[in-house]
């Protein structure tokens, strides 16, 4: 296992020079994404509330940080760029970047950090948003683009954000389905929008819907039409059209601290050039019972305890997953969750391991508190399918989930979506 380690060690040099040798320039997305395997740990939140979602009111005294590690070790020249997009997360063509953004649309990167003392060494990147550079006018869908240097096109990571000007109110309600199929595992929802003194003349054209669970964007559900127009008041109850999946609580891990072995860590070791990890093996929980467990909804925090004042001296250990199959899937094994913008990454596929009937990853993660589950793609079909998870996980009604819903207004001869209400629901609060 000492060669291992070396080995993972190494992996962080040779992905760099590869991503420097690369002749071909990143394919962009319009979503969250990390487009270099050197970049690592990337998060943006409110600065007053990690645990989030990256939306901030218009004309609020708060911001955002975004914060990331390159693995790399040396300061590099980065760039960032704020683009104002539609209800689709298309760019906004109608509006020109000086009618939404006060200040400079790309600015430079001035924060990188180097680590202190850590057996892993990486450099630190912070930024404030808004500051004194660059502040938003206007509310709407965000995407913040980070690049090397002033080349927009080599890009590192695209984040979304979003600003609300609230000026209407929606009020969403959950229930079990009454759908047979899914009365035991789905989640159905159903809201109100109300919109006191704003005329909508054609609410299907000019109110626009989007509903998340858990923050995200891959299963969203869009292109609702209302089911009544009253007066001052639009209404979507449809059965079976905005319904979830509820799933089983997530999957906890605790890595903040390297010290000592936490609940789900079964061998820590420590090593002159590093740490290494393994967890108690998974179990397939398709066909077991609800359990609740208290999770943080897919969402991935950085903190140490070790440490817990000198963000500079987190660590990263490689970690070792596994999860029991007495024979493998119909399909590719993937961990999924908050730490990969839950979609199924190269680096966090699993592979199977004939000897030991289980499937195995290792990967490289900072101190912290991470929510994972398992996901199976069909061979292949990475790029357009949404990764299955109720096939390892199961689902269940009765999980606890929280639903974003958010309503964009464009208003008669306008220019852009605005985002006019942002109302939070979970299905079990306590």
């Amino acid at each position: 296992m000492r060669f291992y380690l070396f080995c993972f060690i190494f992996c962080f040099v040779t992905l760099a020079a590869n991503a420097q040798e690369e002749s071909t320039l990143p394919t962009p997305h319009n979503y969250d994404y990390v487009y270099r395997n050197y970049i690592k740990s990337v998060r943006l939140y409110q600065f007053d509330s990690e645990m989030d979602y990256p939306i901030m009111e218009l004309g609020s005294s708060n911001y955002f940080i975004l914060e990331f590690d390159d693995m790399e070790a040396y300061t590099k020249d980065y760039s960032y760029k704020v683009i104002h997009c539609d209800a689709n997360w298309n760019p906004s063509t109608e509006i020109d970047a000086l009618d939404y953004i006060d200040g400079y649309q790309e600015n430079r990167i001035y924060s990188g950090e180097n680590s202190f003392s850590t057996k892993v060494p990486y450099v630190h990147y912070t930024i404030k948003l808004p500051n004194e550079d660059i502040k938003w006018t206007k509310s709407g869908n965000y995407l913040l683009k980070v690049y090397r240097d002033t080349d927009e096109e080599d890009l590192i990571i695209t984040k979304r954000f979003m600003i609300v000007d609230t000026k209407m109110k929606a009020f969403p309600q959950s229930r079990r389905s009454a759908t047979p199929p899914y009365a035991s595992t789905h989640q159905e929802l159903f809201f109100e929008i109300q919109h006191a003194g704003i005329d909508i003349g054609n609410p299907r054209d000019q109110v626009k819907i989007a509903v998340l669970q858990n923050g995200r964007w891959d299963n969203a559900i869009t292109d609702l039409e209302p089911t009544y127009i009253r007066n001052e008041a639009i209404g979507y109850d449809m059965s079976s059209k905005i319904m979830f999946p509820g799933y089983k609580e997530f999957r906890g891990l605790d890595l903040r601290s390297f010290r000592y072995r936490t609940q789900q860590v079964e061998t820590l070791k420590e090593y002159e050039d590093g740490f290494e990890l393994t967890l108690f093996q998974d179990r397939v929980r398709a066909y077991h019972p609800h359990v609740f467990t208290h999770d943080i909804n897919g969402r991935f925090i950085i903190e140490s305890k070790d440490y817990p004042e000198q963000r500079l001296q987190e660590e990263y250990g490689l970690v070792n997953f596994s999860l029991h199959s007495n024979i493998p899937m119909q399909g590719e094994v993937y961990l999924i969750g908050g730490l990969t913008d839950f979609r199924a990454k190269p680096e966090y596929k699993m592979t199977y391991n004939n000897k030991t009937f289980q499937y195995e990853l290792s990967v490289p993660l900072k101190n912290g508190f991470y929510d994972y589950y398992y996901a199976v793609v069909p061979d292949g079909e990475i790029a357009n399918r949404i990764p299955d998870i109720e096939a390892i996980e199961g689902a269940s009604f009765e999980s606890e989930n929280d639903y974003m819903f958010l309503v964009y207004f464009r208003k008669f001869g306008g220019r852009y979506d605005e985002l006019v209400a942002i109302q939070k629901h979970n299905t079990n609060p306590r």
